[in-house]
């Protein structure tokens, strides 16, 4: 089966932006840690310090099944919830010719 490429994009709102970007710190090391996950990154926006996007890459779907169940982001989904703006995420297979 072939990866799973996630590229997730979470607007937040001003005045949660550093509380969120410690829980965004927190959810990247926890999927780190994942057997499934491959790579797990985080980015800031240079243009809008509130727009954090995540750069994601998962063995398979299983991988991301088990990742969406596990206790550390359904505590991630707690934590933002209502704090938002927008939220965008886009699952993905790599179709470049790259070697992979």
């Amino acid at each position: 089966m072939a990866n799973i490429k996630i590229a997730a994009t979470i607007a937040v709102k001003p005045e949660h932006r550093a509380e969120l970007a410690a829980v965004f710190s927190e959810l990247v090391a926890a999927s780190r840690a994942e057997a499934g996950n491959l790579r797990y990154d985080l980015h800031q926006d240079i243009a809008d310090e509130n727009r954090f996007v995540f750069f994601e890459n998962w063995r398979d779907q299983a991988a991301v099944d088990s990742h969406n169940a596990s206790a550390h982001f359904q505590n991630f989904l707690k934590a933002i919830d209502g704090k938002t703006a927008a939220v965008d995420i886009v699952l993905l297979h790599d179709v470049s010719d790259n070697g992979n």
